[in-house]
């Protein structure tokens, strides 16, 4: 088999599995990642690894990379549980290991290994708490505890290889292009396509493309980007979509990692100086490689609409990529995306800034016109009826936005190298690790949404039902203040106003807003 063909058959997820390919086409995709340098090191280590996740995350592949230090260290191995019946001799294989200080490496997926777990827990409880221990320290959000015991996991789930900071999705794009372009039996569109991910700037947009999919925070196995990376290359090359050129091989395949891409195609971004530029075949300006040789305004698309549109498309999303100025399409993607992407980006730098941000968008979450920052309100809702929104919030008590506390996830120090990227914010009281409120992307795009003004009405209830239940236990853990002189703040929240009462020295003040 060629190369080529090689690349072309990881089209189909099913053969990017690595128990489908020999030892030398591992060879030909092999990337050092840190993964691998962690269990090297652990190895070297003498702990026992536990490989988890699920099918496809990569762990067989993982295993067979780091053979050299399972050989050197004479490491106790257990590739797939998956045929395991019983657990005993296994957990007895771990025991011995544990003994002898011998160490290991085990790939489990997620339910083999809590049913391991248990056998484990039944017959030696040492490992159990270890194993225990371990998952718990593996994701921190302060001060990272050390691995002091003999057990690590490394949880493959947590693995999020589109990390830019560790470049593997840039250099698999390299290794794609040396192996294809090793091949003589090119057509024209696979041509272009390995003459385009040679540029740079074009290279650059494909993987700030990716990014954005990695912000969604989806969990992508590797099986994804590998037929991710040869659907962009090879499509132009398959019975159905012969000729394709990458930039709309992206958009119009199916593919995990692509079908998160495509909520992202520059074709619903809207610029209508520019579409009419498109459209009109006045764009002639900035383009890498080619200029489009067809624009829609051709007098061959007189009598087809449809045809005209489709190749509004193409060229739209030709310039995503290939023009100089396509990085403005870019800049258009939605506030709420930008703006949640920033908030992990920059969350060191403007932790205050952001907390601040959060609090005033759950206090608007009850009250529109609410512009409070600085006291996160406790707010209460009234209806008979479950699946109508509640029209009246009412609030007499309060967090000072001070004793609240953010905090953003990352792998514990004795994982550090591992591609990461965090996909929620925590919100909680400085003085207690409870409650807490689990921010995750689509929760912080509904509150900046909410920020920007976008009706509450309009957005899904689970996350006012989340908000709701988060200040009902900060109240019921007396974390809470009455306000200053009684103040009783009465919501309309169709109408976005609100009556305030003032209860001082038995007398009532009523003021509205």
């Amino acid at each position: 088999m060629s190369k080529l063909e090689f690349v072309k058959k990881l089209n189909n997820g099913k053969n990017c599995y690595s128990d489908h390919m020999s030892p030398e086409e591992l060879q030909l995709l092999h990337i050092t990642s840190n993964v691998e340098r962690l269990i090297n090191d652990m190895l070297g280590k003498g702990k026992i690894i536990f490989l988890t996740g699920n099918p496809g995350d990569g762990k067989t592949f993982v295993i067979k990379a780091v053979d050299a230090a399972i050989q050197k260290h004479n490491a106790y191995v257990e590739k797939d549980m998956n045929h395991v019946t019983g657990y005993e001799e296994i957990a007895q294989d771990i025991v011995a290991c544990y003994e002898e200080h011998r160490s290991a490496i085990i790939a489990v997926n997620e339910y083999p290994f809590m049913k391991l777990c248990r056998q484990l827990k039944k017959d030696y409880p040492v490992i159990y708490n270890e194993i225990t221990e371990a998952k718990k320290s593996a994701i921190t959000y302060s001060i990272s505890h050390p691995l002091t015991g003999r057990i690590a996991i490394i949880d493959l789930n947590e693995r999020n290889l589109l990390d830019a900071d560790r470049n593997l999705l840039s250099d698999l794009i390299d290794k794609f292009i040396v192996l294809i372009s090793e091949d003589t039996e090119h057509n024209k569109a696979l041509e272009y396509n390995l003459r385009a991910m040679s540029v740079p700037e074009i290279k650059q947009q494909v993987l700030g493309l990716m990014q954005l999919a990695a912000a969604e925070c989806e969990h992508f196995a590797i099986r994804d980007i590998l037929g991710a990376l040869a659907i962009l290359f090879t499509a132009c090359l398959m019975e159905d979509s012969e000729g394709e050129k990458y930039y709309s091989a992206i958009f119009d395949s199916e593919n995990q990692l692509l079908r998160a891409v495509q909520q992202f195609d520059p074709i619903y971004l809207s610029s209508p100086s520019l579409d009419e530029e498109l459209w009109s075949g006045a764009c002639v300006d900035g383009w890498l490689l080619e200029v489009p040789d067809k624009w829609p305004n051709d007098p061959s698309f007189e009598d087809d609409v449809e045809g005209a549109v489709e190749c509004f498309k193409k060229i739209k999303r030709q310039y995503y990529f290939e023009n100089i100025h396509g990085h403005g399409l870019f800049a258009l993607q939605p506030d709420e995306i930008k703006k949640t992407t920033a908030m992990f980006t920059n969350f060191e730098s403007q932790k205050k800034k952001i907390k601040e941000r959060l609090v005033r968008a759950i206090n608007k979450l009850f009250l529109p016109s609410s512009d409070d920052k600085k006291q996160l309100h406790i707010w209460t809702t009234h209806r008979y009826d479950m699946s109508i929104p509640a029209a009246v919030a009412v609030s007499c008590k309060s967090i000072d936005s001070s004793e609240l506390d953010i905090m953003m996830p990352r792998p514990a120090d004795w994982l550090s190298g591992l591609e990461y990227i965090p996909n929620h914010i925590i919100l909680k009281p400085k003085t207690a690790d409870e409650p807490v409120l689990r921010l995750d992307i689509d929760f912080i795009r509904t509150l900046n949404a909410i920020e920007d003004g976008y009706p509450v009405s309009l957005l899904a209830p689970q996350y006012e039902q989340a908000a709701a239940m988060f200040l009902q236990q900060l109240d019921d853990n007396k974390l809470t203040e009455e306000n200053d002189d009684g103040e009783v703040i009465i919501a309309s929240r169709r109408r976005s106003y609100k009556k305030v009462v003032n209860i001082q020295d038995g007398q009532y003040g009523f003021e509205e807003d």
